[in-house]
């Protein structure tokens, strides 16, 4: 297993600005970073709080009364976050593939030990998954 886990943060990223988050999973410590360009960044590693679980999340971006529900899905993410103090999140990844999301989400709370939460597979009812 990887001890470094780096996320993107696609739906707010853009060829100007682009953001990720960067987990040492061996340290447990995690930095934003922004970088403009990509190739000037800037961010610090902090250490990480009490993690309670990783969330995956999926977030609906197109807010359109008129949209389709196939709609709403193609304009959508799956994000992964680290949910600590039962309410602040911090937000690792963002992309648009259930899969990759996922497979993201096992290596972080693997690697800390935590638990992981499924609410984006039905918005109505979370699943615990481990």
């Amino acid at each position: 297993m990887n001890s470094l886990v780096i996320g993107k943060r696609s739906a707010i990223s853009n060829w100007l600005r682009q953001f990720s988050t960067i987990i040492d999973l061996e340290n447990k410590l995690y930095k934003v970073q922004e970088s403009m360009l990509g190739i000037f960044k800037w961010g610090t590693f902090k250490p990480l709080p009490k993690i309670d679980y990783v969330l995956v999340f999926r977030s609906f971006f197109a807010k359109c009364e008129s949209c389709s529900l196939e709609e709403y899905e193609a304009n959508s993410y799956f994000q992964v976050s680290l949910v600590y103090k039962n309410k602040h999140r911090i937000i690792v990844h963002e992309t648009r593939k259930k899969e990759e999301a996922f497979s993201m989400a096992k290596n972080i709370a693997t690697g800390l030990n935590t638990h992981l939460k499924d609410s984006a597979t039905d918005k109505r009812q979370s699943v615990w998954l481990q």
